[in-house]
């Protein structure tokens, strides 16, 4: 049996990968999919994290099939992770020009009523690329409600209120309270940059 993969190990290869040529991605995307397949109890990341992050390496390849085919798997497989694999489908397909499948899997999506912030934020942007502000909207009031329902945490929250804020800004809207906070955390985390 392999040795256990942690957070930190998957961390770094995905930071490592920054500059990885092609065949490195597909090189990465086929060792986190072996893992996937062969998972190790004491794991700290799950096959579905693991899928996700195949798929994306394949993705930023430019193998769309392979991403694709990934991701579903990911959304089928168990164990937590940092972003609904899903939300990547929903991407990949629109920038595929497969609008309606598309927008069939993102109902399901949103009826489904997924606990991460992170899917919600996601969701809101990629609304906003395709210009559909009342959705992308939507999809940022939801994951407000639902950390404010869940406690998440001040970074989850803020990062929605901000994507919010940014979006309701061009479209000439007033701040309200949420947007406040998005606004507030966000100057925060600029005050916390370590000066070079």
């Amino acid at each position: 049996m392999r040795e256990p993969v942690t957070e930190e190990q998957l961390d770094d290869l995905v930071l490592g990968a920054g500059t990885a040529t092609p065949h490195e991605r597909h090189d990465l995307a086929e060792r986190f999919r072996t893992w996937a397949d062969e998972p190790h109890p004491l794991d700290e990341v799950s096959p579905r994290e693991l899928l996700t992050q195949a798929g994306e390496q394949h993705e930023l390849a430019g193998d769309d099939e392979a991403a694709l085919e990934l991701y579903r798997r990911a959304a089928a497989s168990p164990g937590p992770v940092a972003l609904d694999p899903r939300c990547l489908v929903i991407h990949l397909l629109h920038r595929r020009g497969e609008h309606d499948q598309a927008d069939e899997l993102e109902q399901r999506l949103r009826r489904s009523r997924p606990r991460q912030a992170s899917t919600y934020e996601y969701m809101g942007e990629v609304c906003v690329e395709l210009g559909e502000t009342a959705r992308a909207l939507g999809w940022f009031n939801r994951g407000i409600t639902l950390a404010e329902d869940e406690g998440l945490l001040e970074a989850e929250m803020g990062g929605l209120c901000l994507a919010r804020w940014r979006l309701r800004e061009r479209l000439g809207h007033d701040p309200d309270q949420y947007d406040e906070f998005g606004r507030d955390h966000h100057a925060r985390l600029l005050r916390d940059l370590p000066r070079t």
